[in-house]
């Protein structure tokens, strides 16, 4: 489909994409347009302007910093996946890129748009929940920085105020004895997200998990946390008893969704399976 006329602008400089969101109006943010362009041609999302962050520059570097690694948000998935820096976060970062999309999505695609568009059933919103981070935005009124938990509010929904811009991630580094992994069940069609999990846990020599977080996708309006698996482990020696009670109580407290392809009762099941096949898999990687 052609999608609905639209002014497309690409501002050279921050301060000059921040002035025209602040001057009001209906303007959409294109980063790698991944996700934008198909629904400008579905005409799901018609703006009166599309303002491209492509010349940006300064959005694409990846920092590291003795407690975490800032990502810009124009950063692509390649990148993600090809920067040693990044790695230093955890295999769940590897896990997660290498099944997102395909390579000509990875090419163009941005981290900072995949959090911004708040798929719930996006890949990188999971990962950033499962390690933890901190969402940096700015708008001429200043700086603000949104914890990831506290980030996705509805489907397709952020704290992104309308005159603010994403601009990079920080997310934390792991400290040692930690281990992590991702798992999907994709959509046969589209690759998306049936259900996924990411999982973080931190563990003691003795095999006791000091911290865990497990992050879902797919499942509900929003990726979210599941505290009744991250309740079932911590303080646990992670055995196959305390996985089977993770699994248990993983869609404890979470509005599971149904659709045509999963109904509410078979995504809930696939909460508990993507869960062990995550923590199974990062238990693998101790060392």
């Amino acid at each position: 489909m052609i999608p609905a006329a639209f002014d497309y602008i690409a501002p050279s400089t921050l301060d000059e994409a921040l002035a025209t969101l602040a001057d009001g109006g209906e303007t959409k943010i294109m980063a790698g347009g991944q996700s934008l362009i198909p629904l400008l041609k579905l005409r799901l999302a018609a703006p009166a302007v599309v303002m491209d962050l492509l010349r940006l520059d300064a959005l694409r570097t990846v920092e590291d910093t003795p407690t975490t690694v800032k990502i810009g948000a124009m950063v692509t998935h390649n990148q993600i996946l090809d920067e040693a820096k990044v790695a230093r976060i955890g295999a769940i970062i590897h896990d997660a890129g290498e099944d997102l999309a395909d390579p000509l999505i990875r090419n163009r695609g941005t981290f900072g748009g995949s959090l911004a568009h708040a798929d719930p059933a996006g890949d990188w919103p999971a990962v950033a929940l499962a390690v933890d981070g901190v969402v940096h935005a700015q708008s001429l009124r200043g700086v603000r920085e949104i914890a990831i938990k506290d980030f996705f509010t509805y489907v397709f929904t952020s704290d992104l105020a309308d005159d603010e811009i994403l601009t990079h991630v920080t997310l934390f580094k792991p400290p040692p004895g930690t281990v992590s992994a991702y798992v999907k069940i994709p959509h046969p069609a589209s690759g998306y997200a049936v259900a996924a999990a990411g999982v973080s846990l931190t563990l003691g020599a003795d095999g006791t998990c000091r911290t865990v977080r497990v992050a879902l996708t797919g499942v509900s309006t929003t990726p979210v946390r599941s505290p009744g698996a991250e309740a079932a482990l911590e303080g646990r020696v992670i055995d196959a008893d305390a996985i089977q009670a993770a699994v248990e109580h993983a869609a404890d407290g979470i509005a599971v969704m149904g659709d045509n392809y999963a109904p509410v009762d078979y995504r809930r099941n696939l909460i508990g399976v993507v869960t062990r096949r995550a923590l199974e898999r990062a238990l693998t990687r101790r060392t």
